[in-house]
C-alpha cells in the first residue's frame, strides 16, 4: 500500500463514519440521556466493531455476503431487528432527560461499550462498504503487519471521531440545551433508527 493510497482510505472513511447512521445515532442517544462517560465507552464499542468488518474483508466474508444474496438478506434481518429494539427505547424516552445517570437506569461501561460494538458489527452496509473501498482503492490487499496497522487506525480514528461527538454534545450550552430538550432529540433519533431499519430491508428487496 502506497501512502497516497493510504490517504485515499483515511479519507473515504472518515467522510464514511461522519456521515449521519447508526453509529452517529447510538453515541447522540447515549451522550443526551447519561452524559460524557458513557458516550466515551459506546464510542469506544463502535470503533472496535471495526475491527469485525476487517476482519471479514480479510477473509473474504464480505466477498460471501456480496456473492450469496440469502447470507446478506440473514445478516440484514438481524441487524434491523436489532436497530428496532434501540428505536423503540427511544421512542419510549420520558420527559424530563438529563446529561447524568436517569435514577441508575443508564448502562455501565461493559454494555455500553456491547451497545456499541453491536451496533457497528451488525451493519452489513459497512462490511460491503470496506469491501468496494478496498476494492477500489487498492491494488491487492495489504499483507501481515500492514494489514494490522491499517485496522488498527480505522478503528481508532472511528473511536476518536465518536468521542469527540460525544464530547461536543455534552459540552457547554449545547450540552444544557440537549440536557433540557434531550427527550425529544431522542425520539427524533428513535424514528431515524426506524428508518435505518426499513431500508436495510426495504434494500434487499427492491
Amino acid at each position: 500500500m502506497t501512502f497516497e493510497q493510504f490517504l485515499l482510505l483515511a479519507g473515504a472513511h472518515l467522510l464514511a463514519v461522519a456521515s449521519p447512521g447508526p453509529d452517529f445515532a447510538v453515541v447522540s442517544r447515549h451522550a443526551i440521556a447519561f452524559g460524557r462517560r458513557c458516550a466515551l465507552w459506546v464510542a469506544l464499542g463502535v470503533g472496535s466493531g471495526i475491527l469485525v468488518h476487517m476482519a471479514y474483508t480479510w477473509a473474504g466474508v464480505a466477498l460471501l455476503l456480496k456473492t450469496y444474496h440469502w447470507l446478506e438478506v440473514a445478516f440484514s434481518v438481524v441487524a434491523a431487528l436489532y436497530l428496532l429494539w434501540m428505536a423503540k427505547g427511544a421512542l419510549m424516552s420520558s420527559k424530563g432527560m438529563t446529561l447524568d445517570r436517569e435514577g441508575g437506569l443508564a448502562p455501565g461501561p461493559s454494555a455500553a461499550f456491547r451497545r456499541g460494538f453491536l451496533t457497528n458489527a451488525l451493519n452489513p452496509k459497512a462490511t460491503l462498504f470496506f469491501l468496494a473501498l478496498f476494492g477500489s482503492v487498492l491494488d491487492a490487499s495489504p499483507q501481515g503487519m500492514q494489514m494490522l496497522m491499517v485496522s488498527g487506525y480505522l478503528a481508532l480514528a472511528t473511536a476518536l471521531w465518536f468521542v469527540l461527538l460525544g464530547w461536543l454534545l455534552t459540552a457547554g450550552p449545547l450540552g444544557r440545551f440537549l440536557a433540557d430538550k434531550g427527550y425529544w432529540i431522542d425520539r427524533v433519533l428513535g424514528v431515524f433508527l426506524l428508518l435505518l431499519a426499513g431500508r436495510l430491508i426495504y434494500g434487499l428487496f427492491w
